[in-house]
């Protein structure tokens, strides 16, 4: 039995982590019910009604802002990081990025990219010290970021950053390690979607060792990071259906073809489709074409150079030189060439450049092709896209146009 002087409450526990109290009736939305608590009896039961309400309607009010104020807190998201495709934020000390350390990591990370008319980096490389990181906190919210630090003594701001990250345990393995050198990777870290490397050492020598060796890695990583917002950017406006299909029956390949490409120019009889998109700034283009499989001589470099200028005489003439056509360019440019397997099928890939064979026509720009040994069909099925895009920087347009070409995949 109740005691007299005792009143009985219920606690509830919401799904978002509130306690609410609220006198015997049990409301339909609520998932959980707790003990019974006892409180004592403040004379709530002699009041008056009107007071009654007045404090009652109090407790609803608190208990409400309660809800409220924890909402506000546990559903804050976390930052998202920001940065443009093939940038990365360098944090070195200034002496650091002006000397040896930093001329290594410009020599391989900043080289030259495969192959373009006017040179442009692999990446671009945005340097800050760590004074300047502290005086705003949004730049370490960069996408992909590097920390250079060399972490022997304390007369380096950035070393002993790192050093305080790493901590004790790491620092005396380093002592222990013969390389006197390491990399942290932290993805995440002050971001989503964000990836941050921590390359430390004992001493100038060993952090130039630990660039050379691990350039490659940081190569593929900030590829890897850039992926999606690659994709993203190169389907923008979806996948053109029609487009799709028209080579499915033509030559029996998927090529993801984005949405804002266009039909230039189709040939089924002779085995040859040509799509593009524009604007003011830059034509991106995507050829397929095919030709019967004879021998292995096909797929030597400058056989495949030659059967390209075929296809540029056929199909891509000047407007404004009559009887000019596109052309291999490889006096000014060698043409770089692999193997590179597509869809599990033998193809070779060729880079150049290309320009027109009237030297009045002055067009030019990249270009990239991948040339399928369909063993099946006993056929070679190029699939090349090029750029043109006058006074315009072409890496990453490359880069979208060479997407579109890996995808390519073989129907059986």
């Amino acid at each position: 039995m109740r005691s007299s002087h005792l009143l009985e409450y219920r606690a509830y526990i919401y799904p978002s982590c509130h306690l609410f109290y609220k006198p015997y009736s049990f409301p339909k939305y609520i998932k959980r019910e707790t003990d019974i608590i006892q409180i004592p009896n403040l004379g709530f039961q002699n009041m008056n009604n009107k007071l009654s309400k007045i404090l009652w309607l109090t407790i609803v009010v608190i208990g409400y802002s309660l809800i409220i104020s924890c909402n506000t807190v546990s559903l804050q998201p976390a930052p998202q990081s920001f940065g443009s495709l093939n940038r990365i934020v360098v944090v070195a000390d200034q002496n650091v990025w002006d000397g040896p350390v930093g001329d290594t990591l410009r020599y391989y990370l900043a080289a030259a990219y495969p192959v373009l008319p006017q040179p442009e980096p692999l990446f671009d490389l945005q340097h800050f010290t760590m004074h300047e990181i502290d005086e705003d906190n949004h730049r370490k919210r960069f996408r992909f970021m590097i920390f250079l630090g060399d972490v022997e003594g304390t007369s380096s701001p950035t070393g002993t950053f790192i050093s305080n990250i790493l901590g004790e345990e790491n620092m005396l393995k380093l002592d222990e390690s013969e390389e006197k050198s390491g990399i942290k990777i932290s993805e995440n870290r002050w971001a989503n979607n964000q990836n941050v490397l921590f390359f430390y050492s004992k001493g100038e020598a060993a952090m130039i060792q630990n660039i050379k060796d691990k350039s490659a890695s940081i190569s593929s990583l900030v590829r890897k990071s850039d992926a999606s917002m690659l994709d993203a950017r190169t389907y923008i406006s979806g996948r053109s259906s029609s487009l799709m299909n028209l080579i499915k029956e033509d030559f029996g390949l998927e090529v993801q073809v984005p949405g804002d490409y266009i039909l230039a120019h189709h040939n089924k009889e002779k085995g040859f489709i040509w799509m593009r998109k524009f604007n003011k700034h830059a034509h991106n283009n995507i050829f397929v074409y095919k030709v019967p499989y004879k021998d292995t001589d096909q797929l030597k470099p400058e056989n495949i150079k030659s059967m390209r200028d075929s296809i540029g005489k056929w199909y891509v003439e000047s407007g404004q030189v009559d009887g000019s056509f596109m052309r291999v360019n490889d006096i000014d440019l060698s043409l770089y060439h692999e193997n590179r397997p597509i869809d599990g099928k033998f193809s070779k890939q060729l880079k150049g450049i290309w320009e027109m064979s009237d030297p009045r026509d002055m067009m030019g720009g990249p270009f990239a092709t991948y040339v399928i040994h369909d063993a099946d069909k006993n056929e070679l099925i190029f699939v090349d896209g090029f750029v043109y895009a006058p006074g315009k920087k072409k890496r990453d347009l490359m880069q979208g146009v060479e997407l579109i070409l890996s995808k390519t995949k073989v129907l059986e």
